[in-house]
């Protein structure tokens, strides 16, 4: 267990949050040193973007409700508390909000040194390529001459890049979909009444999702993860309806 205080606020990492984000940073494939670099800079990007996604629901609860926050990094990512705090609906939607929107200012301080660094034609590729993969990158632009000289020279900052666009581009538009326990839920349940039908709605998205991931994408995580949310969220309805 690893804990410290950052702007005021306790953090705790536990054991098994390392293991699962070495495990989806290709630790099984990690066969040689560029594999393994590539894994241990996912597992610090990682664990620096969720702490920041935290840190805003964390510090816009405390600056709109008080109370006392905490972050804890666990198997599957992260959970801020406010224990304490005295929030309306529209404080709570900011409080709840501000996790991917605190996400999304990483992406975009990320993405504008990309271009800074690399021009608008290398610095689109970079991004291109970083949120979806090389082969979309070169249908919209060419790699310039700094973008070989990028992965001929400085592959590792590469993955950086890579890193930190992929997890806060794709992480922060899952996250707020209206899928329970994600921050897209905890939104669906200020506005909408009464809590079957957020259950309901939680469950078709997560099951949309589900299918999406693993038809579309040939992703077995992604099925998982929202299958299992899906189910979850059907069975809690079931004892809502009923």
């Amino acid at each position: 267990m690893f804990r410290f205080t950052l702007f005021r606020v306790p953090i705790e990492i536990q054991p098994w949050f390392w293991i699962t984000a070495a495990l989806f940073g290709g630790a099984l494939y990690a066969t040689d040193q560029i594999g393994l670099i590539r894994t241990l800079i996912y597992v610090v990007v990682i664990t620096v973007s969720i702490l920041v996604h935290e840190f805003g629901h964390a510090l816009t609860g405390r600056r709109l409700g008080g109370g006392a926050p905490k972050i804890v990094l666990w198997a599957f990512g992260g959970l801020a508390y406010n224990q304490g705090a005295r929030l309306d609906r529209n404080q709570q939607f900011w409080m709840v909000f501000m996790g991917p929107g605190a996400g999304f200012i990483l992406l975009a301080v990320t993405v504008a040194l990309v271009f800074l660094m690399y021009g608008p034609q290398g610095g689109l590729w970079i991004t291109t390529a970083a949120a979806f993969n090389p082969a979309a990158a070169n249908a919209v632009a060419a790699p310039t001459v700094g973008v070989v000289d990028l992965f001929q020279n400085h592959l590792p900052r590469y993955f950086v890049f890579e890193s930190l666009i992929w997890i806060n581009f794709w992480w922060g538009v899952l996250n707020l979909l209206p899928v329970l326990p994600l921050d897209g839920g905890r939104i669906a349940e200020l506005w909408v009444k009464p809590l079957h039908k957020v259950l309901l709605l939680s469950a078709v998205t997560g099951a949309i999702v589900a299918a999406v991931g693993l038809l579309v994408f040939g992703s077995l995580y992604m099925a998982l993860l929202f299958g299992f949310l899906a189910y979850r969220s059907y069975k809690d309805y079931q004892t809502q309806k009923w």
